[in-house]
């Protein structure tokens, strides 16, 4: 049987991720099989698993980082909002269904927990060690005790757990005092440490603070993280993404507000090209590339765009700018979206979408989750094009050309169509996440398409891979991290 540490915050975007990852990284370098655990995550970004399940990008990450392959045990309960009322629910990998918050929360959260279990228990037996990472905040009193997402595995496991409080926002030390007051003796009893995430300055000046904690607390401080901000890791929600970049190709990101998996433009960052958030119709400008995202509804999303005109100026760039779609952004260059049973917006609905390309797109019940490959009917590509699709809509063709076959899905032939292509017009789309990783897409768009519509190109980085590149990146935050964690404590109170 395996050891197991469960790594909690103060509050959400307190580090939990990234120190999750590093606490595999590390444990992985000294000969470790680690793998991550996430009871719950709430995130419009995911990921196949390569047992067909969907969870979590964040934990499909890590189990990168820890050198497995992401399993659906890893993220047993994923949540995906849709709107303010609904959520869709996926247990152990698979869709389940669509619930009002409160109908989740009071009648499928404990057969959802008790399966969380089942997968935490058959983590520990697989591999040396699981950490655990929680969600939010690890004390919010008015769920505390039906939290499934932070200390109750630690409880009911006998785990011992690590708090992070993020100091750049400020109140770091109030949190965490404040975080031991709310909880119960049972999980209070559980932290056995303390990580100070993101400072910056001096950390002389905070030594007295770092003391008194201690004195007053009993509790170990196992380090203070600098805020390091030339190292990288995959995004885990679209809230967090920032625009980048300072090259010389201009691309415009509709930024609708349920856009998802943003981690696809991550091979951007190596290109010369500077990245701009589009959030209006004045802001759109001319660009170069206009990039419309994934979407966790594709229907809200255009809604958003109609209620601030957003629509109208990108069928004004078309022909001017090189305009690419994924996934969600795929079925919005279309004419339509037909939603008959509301698995996007809970009511039965279609609508008139960009009418950019000559196709529609219906919502099916089941999804399709798979590891893809697709070869392209682009003269220019030869090779085979590889990534990831998650998605209920499939493309009824009119006159549009597809941009590729779909010939393998999950290691299994396969025989369909993806997305669309107008190479006099600068259009391309695809439902294949992660389609910019292939050098041979990627570089086509930043020479032929650019050269072709806006008359200019790119240089374009040949050979970059998406998990070496994590790697590479994870690496340099160990190299900071290394003299700075108390990694020898942290192995003592895995029992190792």
């Amino acid at each position: 049987m395996g050891k197991g540490l469960v790594v909690v915050g103060t509050s959400s975007s307190s580090g939990k991720t990234f120190v999750t990852a590093l606490l595999l990284y590390y444990l992985r370098k000294r000969g470790y099989r680690v793998a991550p655990f996430k009871v719950q995550n709430m995130s419009l970004n995911s990921y196949p698993a390569f047992d067909g399940g969907e969870i979590a990008i964040a934990q499909a990450m890590q189990a990168y980082i820890a050198g497995v392959e992401p399993s659906s045990s890893m993220n047993p309960i994923l949540l995906k909002p849709i709107g303010n009322k609904y959520v869709e629910v996926i247990v152990c990998g698979k869709p389940i269904g669509i619930y009002t918050f409160r109908e989740y929360w009071d009648h499928v959260r404990p057969w959802a927990w008790r399966k969380a279990l089942k997968c935490f228990d058959d983590l520990m037996r697989e591999y040396d060690v699981v950490i655990v990472e929680g969600a939010g905040s690890v004390a919010e009193p008015n769920f505390l005790d039906r939290d499934i997402a932070n200390l109750r595995i630690a409880v009911e496991r006998n785990l011992p757990a690590i708090l992070v409080a993020d100091i750049e926002r400020g109140g770091a030390f109030a949190s965490i005092i404040g975080s031991l007051e709310i909880l119960p003796c049972s999980m209070k009893n559980k932290i056995r440490g303390f990580i100070i995430n993101k400072f910056r300055g001096s950390l002389d000046i905070l030594e007295p603070a770092l003391k008194w904690l201690k004195d007053k607390t009993g509790i170990s401080i196992l380090g203070v993280i600098p805020y390091i901000n030339n190292a990288r890791i995959w995004p885990e929600d679209s809230l967090n993404f920032e625009a980048f970049g300072y090259g010389d190709i201009d691309v415009a990101l509709i930024a609708y507000p349920t856009a998802a998996n943003l981690n696809d433009l991550e091979p951007l960052r190596y290109e010369d090209i500077s990245l701009r958030i589009i959030r209006s119709r004045k802001s759109l400008g001319d660009p170069d590339i206009i990039i419309l995202p994934g979407a966790r509804s594709t229907i809200d999303a255009m809604m958003w765009m109609k209620r601030i005109e957003l629509d109208r100026a990108i069928k004004q760039a078309i022909g001017r700018s090189v305009i690419i779609g994924f996934c969600g952004g795929h079925e919005l260059l279309g004419k339509r979206i037909i939603d008959r049973y509301g698995l996007e917006s809970g009511a039965s609905v279609h609508v008139e979408t960009l009418d950019v390309q000559d196709y529609i797109t219906i919502m099916y019940k089941e999804k399709i989750i798979a590891h893809t490959k697709v070869k392209p009917m682009i003269m220019d590509i030869e090779s085979t094009l590889t990534g990831y699709e998650i998605h209920r809509g499939r493309t009824i063709y009119g006159s549009s050309k597809p941009l590729g076959k779909v010939i393998e899905r999950n290691m299994e032939p396969a025989i369909d169509l993806d997305g669309s292509i107008d190479e006099a017009q600068g259009v391309y789309t695809t439902f294949l996440h992660d389609i910019l990783w292939n050098d041979a897409f990627r570089c086509y768009i930043l020479n032929k398409a650019l050269g072709g519509i806006r008359g200019k190109k790119a240089k374009c980085k040949r050979g970059l891979d998406k998990i070496n590149m994590l790697l590479l990146e994870m690496d340099k935050i160990y190299r900071v991290t290394i003299n700075i964690l108390d990694f020898e404590y942290i192995e003592k109170l895995l029992g190792m």
